[in-house]
């Protein structure tokens, strides 16, 4: 029985600088063979992602911490989980760690 595929949303202020590392984490998932979709956006609109697609869980460009406080309670109500990308792991790119650490987020949302 395989699981549907999961789908993970990255946010930064204009949704281009996330670009590079989904198509890292992304390219990391299919390495894998995982079931998941990544993607960016810019945060001003992430609500409205949110609010009109499945989103399994969100990952905020470091940049753009200022978010969090602007999107955490609407990200509680629908009960998606999010985190800050490390500062390091944004800085190189690592599409490998972002991932393993979106993959963690996906296993304690039960």
């Amino acid at each position: 029985m395989s699981s549907p595929g999961k789908t993970i949303l990255l946010i930064c202020t204009s949704g281009i600088s996330t670009g590079l590392l989904v198509r890292n984490m992304q390219q990391a998932a299919d390495e894998r063979q995982l079931a998941v979709h990544v993607y960016s956006a810019p945060a001003i609109i992430a609500e409205q992602i949110i609010q009109n697609q499945n989103v399994d869980a969100l990952l905020i460009g470091p940049q753009s911490e200022y978010e969090v406080n602007r999107l955490k309670d609407f990200l509680n109500y629908k009960a998606v989980p999010y985190k800050l990308i490390s500062e390091e792991d944004y800085k190189i790119m690592d599409g490998e760690a972002v991932l393993e650490e979106a993959m963690r987020m996906l296993s304690e949302k039960v």
